[in-house]
């Protein structure tokens, strides 16, 4: 039996919500009535990119902290929420930095992802987590740009890591720290996790926004990069790939998902029923068993608590 069709079994044994990859059709749009005025949408009001977030609001019980970064010469924000009973304990947390989707900002981890990571963790599903949520600047894919006016990668690696780990109680090792995100945020985390396999221990990539583009270099391609680090990700990185059955970005995902499995590493491929690309869904979706990976990859890495 092929490696890709084992995998599938497997998947499809562990998680009822896998489908075979293809997405289904979806509902057709109702005309609208003949003469009648077709009134465009409002244009979505997107939060303001800035390193320093003028909204210091931080929902779901996450705190508004800021960093000073060398990279940019001032500071920079996140949202940090941790797990309770973090100020009555002594002992050290593995780290999810949460990367948010184009157009969003810091924020957009708090109202989707950190309900979810409470709920899993007051299961007992997820090991207590510090969840970090980054400050993405909107549009930046979590690369350094060209132009230099916006270099998100270094300020992430160089300033923001190393920050968490001197303010928090951290487990500062890869095998302690979680990188993930949603559509862009999907992207930066292929990005980042496999360009430093040496931080990262863990990376889970969501509806991943992984279509080629000329605005970047393709070597910066969570798919190149996996090739280039082959050696340093494979029996030591644990990955996850997942989308929406409905979701347009279906294919880009399933091609990583192709090239990851050429390569030897292996991850699970769950694709959700009825999902378009909607993140809000996507995490309702999966549900608190999507964290059982979580707590696998950080048992095997022997960092997770009972």
């Amino acid at each position: 039996m092929k490696l890709g069709k084992m995998l599938t079994l497997a998947m499809l044994a562990t998680f009822s919500a896998v489908t075979t990859g293809r997405a289904e059709p979806s509902a057709p749009v109702p005309a609208a009535p003949a003469g009648a005025a077709v009134q465009p949408k409002p244009p979505r009001e997107l939060p303001k990119s800035e390193w320093l977030d003028p909204n210091h609001g931080a929902p779901n019980g996450t705190q508004y902290q800021t960093f000073h970064s060398g990279v940019l010469g001032q500071d920079a924000s996140y949202l940090v929420w941790l797990p309770p009973g973090y100020e009555q304990q002594t002992n050290r947390f593995p780290v999810i930095y949460w990367l948010h989707g184009h157009g969003g900002n810091q924020r957009a981890g708090a109202a989707t992802y950190v309900p979810h990571v409470e709920a899993a963790i007051k299961a007992g599903v997820l090991p207590p987590v510090i969840v970090v949520c980054v400050n993405g600047m909107g549009r930046g894919h979590y690369l350094d740009q060209a132009n230099g006016k916006l270099p998100i990668e270094s300020v992430i690696i160089k300033d923001l890591v190393p920050h968490v780990d001197r303010t928090y109680r951290t487990l500062a090792t890869r095998e302690g720290r979680v990188i993930e995100g949603f559509s862009m945020g999907g992207f930066g985390a292929g990005h980042l996790g496999f360009k430093y396999p040496e931080l990262f221990g863990t990376v889970v990539i969501n509806s991943g926004a992984l279509r080629d583009a000329t605005w970047f270099d393709a070597a910066e391609h969570p798919k190149q990069l996996a090739r280039k680090n082959v050696d340093q990700l494979r029996n030591r990185t644990h990955i996850r790939l997942g989308c929406g059955a409905l979701d347009d970005l279906l294919p880009a995902n399933q091609e990583l998902h192709e090239v990851l499995l050429q390569l030897g590493l292996a991850h699970p491929f769950v694709i959700v029923p009825d999902v378009p690309h909607n993140a809000a869904l996507y995490y309702e979706k999966l549900g608190i068993p999507f964290f059982e990976f979580h707590r696998k990859s950080l048992e095997a890495f022997g960092k997770a608590s009972p």
